[in-house]
């Protein structure tokens, strides 16, 4: 067995892993605009066309000459000729002269020898044909130009960008209906322990029901990607090595849950090292808790072995695993922070980051994080709180009334 427990910080297993020679990096696919909410976009992406593609009112109200405006006001209003109502997705046929407007509405097409718009609350109707404005306007006034939004070759988005509802609001306004994206990776997710029994039995004496294996599932779903679940390993080299085999040839990724500690019943990396090259490169993180995951490539396929505690397990995934999954995106998730004020003395050891979860109150209009603590192996302290806080290597500790900063669980 490789040497056990030779640790290394989070960022340095992490970069440890994706500056290896044999990172993988994802595949990429053409996929419809229309279902690429939240996957990532695999090449730049520029405007093909003006936006908008003509002058449009952002206002309800009339179109004019902001010359016929001028010096107006509630005391000194004047007098326009309507001309034309310029209906949605109407092209107006008619060119504005001096004391002549159109009616027009928001998003309609500005007419020809119209520079400015104003708003119907500033007009009063005097009959069909004429109105009174009361307001004096400049030129561009409650106009959206033609372009302004964005020019021909304008960059949208970046390469690396996980695209939101709002990003395929825009691509399809572009007409850009078809996008490279990053395929969706198919991860294996390998449960191994004599203990185990799946959620559906009955418990026995000295048996725990297997619920690694779904809470892994589900952050590999969340993460945007594919999970394939194999059945519980027992605690035997020859079984789980073929069990792995298996899997590795139908997954891009393999996660092992359990089998990483000192235990001489753990197979884990016995079996990690036969399945590829270079092997195991990381085995020991310095967290608490989740010190001893394993870190691997094989055959230039990613193998990850998390704790067999669940918590631990989910730590490990949202603080290593997730930072590793995104590299082989390029992709670089925008971390947002809850402040808080702590409710409590919180003791750590230096040279180890600790992971604390927390419940998070207001009182009083401020934000207060109160730690759950718990062993690693009690999921509940993870159902019990809203999310975490880091407590970085080199404290000892945070005091009661500090400010911290809370990540949130992902949904």
């Amino acid at each position: 067995m490789t040497e056990f427990f030779n640790v290394l910080t989070p960022n340095d297993a992490i970069l440890k892993i994706t500056s290896n020679k044999s990172f993988p990096k994802s595949k990429t696919e053409i996929i419809d605009t229309f279902s690429a909410h939240n996957r990532i976009n695999a090449k730049n992406i520029y405007s093909p066309t003006e936006l908008p593609h003509f002058n449009r009112s952002s206002m309800d109200g009339y179109a004019i000459k902001s010359n016929d405006a001028r010096g107006v006001s509630d005391s000194s209003p004047n007098y326009l000729e309507v001309i034309e109502e310029i209906k949605m997705g109407y092209v107006p046929n008619q060119t504005l002269k001096d004391g002549q407007c159109a009616r027009i509405f928001t998003g309609g097409m500005i007419p020809n020898g119209a520079d400015s718009v104003i708003m119907e609350e500033d007009t009063e109707i005097l009959n069909e044909n004429f109105i009174e404005i009361k307001k004096s306007l400049s030129v561009g006034e409650n106009i959206i130009f033609k372009g302004e939004e964005s020019k021909v070759n304008n960059k949208i988005l970046n390469k690396g960008h996980k695209i939101r509802a709002q990003d395929i609001g825009s691509l399809l306004e572009s007409g850009i209906t078809k996008l490279l994206v990053h395929s969706k990776l198919n991860i294996g997710v390998l449960s191994s322990g004599d203990e185990l029994i799946h959620p559906k039995e009955e418990l026995q004496p000295a048996k725990i029901r297997d619920i690694n294996t779904y809470t892994i599932s589900n952050l590999i779903k969340s993460s945007g990607n594919e999970v394939t679940n194999y059945p519980i390993m027992p605690d035997n080299y020859e079984s789980q090595l073929k069990i792995a085999k298996k899997a590795f040839q139908e997954c891009d990724i393999l996660i092992f849950s359990a089998g990483s500690s000192i235990s001489y019943r753990d197979t884990t990396a016995k079996v990690i090292e036969n399945l590829g090259k270079p092997g195991i490169l990381v085995h020991g993180i310095s967290v608490k808790p989740g010190k001893p995951t394993i870190l691997g490539i094989c055959d230039k396929k990613l193998i990850l072995g998390l704790p067999g505690n669940p918590v631990s397990a989910t730590m490990i995934f949202t603080n290593i695993v997730n930072p590793i999954l995104n590299s082989m995106y390029n992709f670089t998730p925008i971390n947002t922070y809850t402040e808080c004020i702590l409710s409590e003395n919180i003791s750590s050891h230096t040279g180890r980051v600790d992971y604390v979860p927390v419940k998070i109150t207001n009182k009083d209009d401020k934000l207060y994080a109160k730690p759950v603590f718990g062993k690693s192996n009690l999921i509940n302290t993870l159902v019990f709180s809203d999310g975490y806080i880091s407590i970085p290597p080199a404290k000892r500790g945070l005091y009661k009334n500090s400010k911290v900063k809370v990540k949130k669980y992902e949904q």
